[in-house]
């Protein structure tokens, strides 16, 4: 960020670290926001963006429906398995470095992926974009934190910040469709370069560096073990509809994810500064949280592959015609979370959890008995609206609540642990609805099946949140 006096230093060499307390203009603090909005919109963006691509991917690439899973969750699969990372190393060397390394090797990324001449080249490149994703998202909320001190002014924060993501979870099929419809669906990766950049430049310029409050040891061994069980989870969900549950490769899959699992448990009971405190997971709010935020993924995003495939397949729209469908979800999802900011002081989070996944809930199974009745497309765009604002409203609440029950020196890895659970979440969602499209070609037959899952998802979320109305015992503490 400038320096307090207003003036703006050319290298970071010589910009001062000044602490937390130091006094920000509001233009300062509402330009800081921005800038890393920017960045976040940007990695929300390609979690959805590829939806309405896939037909055209499939087309060009000549992929199957299992390679269309794998280039949604190999980038999903990078952001869970790194995000704590992204976290550890945001409260280790400074949010600031953290939040410009991630933004660089998400530029790259996405030119990777738009000159990919193949699906295992468009794959691999998936796979470090989420790794760029990873670094710069959780550390552009432990910079919120540490530049919005007032109370208010952070809840407000954190509303637009929960806004921008809702925003580019919506907007990302409307924006896809009309990039691949008019210039292919390698535009949909290559416009993050440019704006990419914009925001790097920004960083550099604006947003301040704040010393992290003690140094930590990076846990490598939780790294790795963490990895290799996410990577191995999601071979097995998505290969297994295509290999059959008799397949070796499933079954070694499987294994391996156990045995990294535990690997990953007693990695974690010796590191002095473990990457995911157990005795966190233990705790009833941050525990109870992060469910909501992995079972609201899950069901998010899986019902949004189906949707998209349904919309291209069944009622044969184009990529345009189906973003335009998605747009009025878009437009409740921002509504939803930018309202949510504003009613957190007046009801607690909980309810405000179970008040939104409800309505969530609702809107899928009317997103659903829309899609089986082959109801007009303008009643369906009202329907999804229930669906997308219903699960704004729990987005902002549960971030809030994560990063006001965490330490201000554990910011970066609260956060990164409660995106973990979500991206998670997003990874076996997707996941899940491919299998059930695979198993169950027939698209008419297959959407009520997983938009039903979904509904059970939303459904534990709320169960999650009653869990979480009850206060913790214990403060959090590594």
């Amino acid at each position: 960020m400038t320096l307090p006096n207003g003036s703006l230093m050319s290298s970071c060499n010589t910009i001062p670290v000044v602490s937390p307390a130091a006094d920000l203009s509001r233009w300062r603090r509402n330009a800081t926001l921005a800038i890393l909005t920017s960045g976040v919109f940007m990695a929300v963006l390609d979690t959805t963006v590829v939806n309405v691509a896939l037909i055209a991917m499939r087309d060009s690439l000549h992929s199957s429906v299992a390679e269309l899973a794998w280039i949604v969750d190999a980038y999903t699969l990078a952001f869970a398995a790194f995000i704590l990372t992204g976290g550890l190393l945001s409260d280790r060397i400074g949010a600031r470095t953290v939040f410009m390394a991630g933004m660089a090797v998400f530029i790259v990324a996405s030119a990777g992926c738009g000159l990919a001449p193949s699906v295992v080249t468009l794959i691999a490149a998936r796979i470090l974009q989420g790794v760029g994703a990873a670094m710069f998202l959780p550390s552009s909320l432990s910079l919120i934190r540490s530049t919005f001190e007032d109370p208010r002014e952070r809840a407000w924060a954190i509303g637009l910040w929960g806004a921008i993501v809702a925003t580019a979870a919506a907007v990302g099929p409307a924006l896809g469709g009309i990039l691949v419809d008019t210039y292919g669906w390698r535009s949909a990766f290559l416009i993050n370069v440019p704006l990419g950049v914009v925001g790097m430049l920004g960083t550099w310029v604006i947003v301040r560096h704040v010393q992290p409050a003690r140094a930590r040891p990076f846990d490598w061994a939780g790294q790795v073990t963490s990895a290799v069980m996410l990577a191995a989870l999601c071979f097995a969900a998505i290969e297994w509809p295509v290999r059959g549950a008799q397949s070796p490769w499933v079954w070694g899959a499987a294994l391996l994810m156990v045995v990294a699992g535990a690997l990953f448990v007693m990695a974690e009971r010796r590191a002095p500064a473990p990457l995911v405190p157990l005795s966190w997971l233990a705790h009833r709010t941050l525990g109870a949280v992060n469910g909501v935020g992995f079972l609201l993924n899950f069901g998010y995003y899986g019902a949004l592959f189906a949707l998209s495939l349904h919309l291209q397949n069944v009622e044969h729209l184009s990529a345009r015609q189906t973003g335009l469908v998605m747009l009025p979800m878009a437009v409740s999802l921002s509504a939803g979370n930018i309202f949510a900011g504003k009613l957190m002081a007046r009801f607690s989070t909980p309810t405000m959890m179970l008040s939104g996944l409800t309505i969530g809930a609702v809107g899928l199974l009317a997103t659903s008995a829309a899609l089986t009745a082959h109801a007009p497309l303008w009643l369906i765009s009202v329907v999804m609206m229930a669906y997308g604002g219903g699960t704004a409203l729990a987005i902002a609440p549960m971030t809030s609540t994560i990063l006001s029950a965490a330490p201000g020196e554990l910011a970066g890895t609260a956060s990164g642990l409660l995106n973990a659970a979500r991206q998670t979440g997003s990874l076996l969602g997707v996941a899940a609805a491919g299998a059930v499209v695979t198993v169950v070609p027939d698209l008419m037959r297959a959407s009520p099946t997983v938009f039903g899952l979904m509904t059970l998802s939303y459904a534990g979320a709320m169960a999650m949140a009653w869990i979480s109305r009850r206060p913790a015992a214990t403060a959090l503490a590594v």
